[in-house]
This record gives structure tokens, C-alpha cells and sequence, in this order.
């Protein structure tokens, strides 16, 4: 892909994380990141477009990300910053407590659902009232997905126990909760997993540094 296309999908992805609203040429040039004239932009949008990097939902003239864009992004566009000091204390003083507490904190700071695996088929569950409050979950579809998803988890945890060596974050088919969403996962110190649960339209700079940090903590 292009440069101009980069930049281009990496803004849709950042704007449609903020509003959960699909993405116009207008919001794009309003956003005063690109010299281009809007016609340019929509002809680019286009091509992005033709290429599966966006799709247009329903008759909304916006764009949204497909998995294929998710994908691209996450290997390509990802700028994770560090936490803040208050943060990284946050953790640290959760952990020092009780996992349990860590993964509570976590929901609080994501509005996502956390998984901890103390071992296969022994797992805490927490925030999936957080999870159903995304615009996402309007759509009755996603809410029967993720019922889904909470009757097979403990199938999923053992698939996926020991095929995680390092931070990472699962899309589409490659998820093994559901392929509708998206699920970012780091191995902990004596053989616990951390999973963080959630729409594909998450916020992966701050789930992936709240995972990084998290891993350094428990080491």
C-alpha cells in the first residue's frame, strides 16, 4: 500500500475508534492532516475501498475498517505509547493485591471484558456489562455472537493456553472467541494468561500498552 493510502487508513481506523461512526472524505479533510483536496481524498477512499481495506455500510456514505484494515493497521500504523506514572502505580498496586483486583482495573481503564486463565479450564470472567455498552452491541447479531462466546470460553482458554508466548492481539478468523470481535492476549508469570475481550473497534494503543505494562509487573 502507498503512503498516502497508509496515512489514510490509519486516520479512518483512529476516527471510527473515537466515534463508532462511519468515516466521510469531510471528517478526513476537516481533520487538517492532509494536503489533499477532498476529491482527492475520496478517490484514495476508493481505492482502499476496492482494495478491502474499508467497506461501506449499509447506504452511509462513510467507510468503515474491514478485518483486512484491522489487520494492516495492527502490523503496520500501531504507535503504542507507555502509560503514565499514575497508571503503571495503578497497576502495580492492583497486582500486589489480587489478580482478580489487576483484571477489575483493567475493565475500568478499557470498558472492555478481561479473561484471566489461571490454568486451562480455570478462568476469572469480568465486564461484560462494560463490553455491552458499545455502540456494536446495538446490533442484535453481535449480542447473540458474544453470548456465544461466554458459553464456549472455556473451550477457547484451552485452545489457545499455550499457543501465546508474547502480547498479542487476534482478529477475524484468527480469534478464537469469536471472528466477529477482537482479543488481545500476553502470557503472565506462572503459567496465567491475560486476555482482554472486545469489539474490533478498540482502542489497541491502550489495550496493548495496559498488556506490555502489565507483563513487566508480573514478571
Amino acid at each position: 500500500m502507498e503512503n498516502r493510502g497508509q496515512k489514510l487508513l490509519k486516520e479512518i481506523i483512529d476516527i471510527y475508534i473515537k466515534t463508532a461512526r462511519p468515516v466521510g472524505s469531510p471528517a478526513l479533510a476537516e481533520s487538517k492532516k492532509f494536503d489533499l483536496s477532498p476529491a482527492t481524498i475520496r478517490n484514495a477512499m476508493y481505492e482502499l475501498e476496492a482494495q478491502g481495506y474499508i467497506d461501506q455500510p449499509h447506504t452511509s456514505a462513510g467507510r468503515v475498517p474491514t478485518t483486512l484494515g484491522y489487520k494492516f493497521y495492527l502490523d503496520n500504523l500501531l504507535n503504542i505509547k507507555d502509560l503514565n506514572i499514575k497508571e503503571n502505580k495503578e497497576l502495580s498496586s492492583a497486582y500486589q493485591n489480587d489478580m482478580r483486583d489487576l483484571a477489575k482495573l483493567l475493565v475500568e481503564k478499557t470498558n472492555l471484558a478481561v479473561i484471566v486463565g489461571f490454568a486451562p479450564g480455570d478462568f476469572y470472567f469480568t465486564g461484560l456489562f462494560n463490553l455491552f455498552s458499545h455502540p456494536e452491541f446495538e446490533d442484535y447479531k453481535m449480542v447473540l455472537s458474544m453470548t456465544k462466546v461466554v458459553d464456549s470460553l472455556e473451550q477457547a482458554m484451552m485452545d489457545i493456553y499455550h499457543r501465546v508466548d508474547k502480547p498479542v492481539i487476534l482478529i477475524g478468523d484468527d480469534n478464537p472467541f469469536s471472528s466477529d470481535c477482537s482479543v488481545a492476549i500476553a502470557p503472565l508469570e506462572n503459567g496465567k494468561l491475560l486476555a482482554i475481550l472486545g469489539p474490533m473497534r478498540m482502542d489497541y494503543n491502550k489495550v496493548l500498552a495496559l498488556l506490555e505494562e502489565t507483563v513487566k509487573i508480573t514478571k
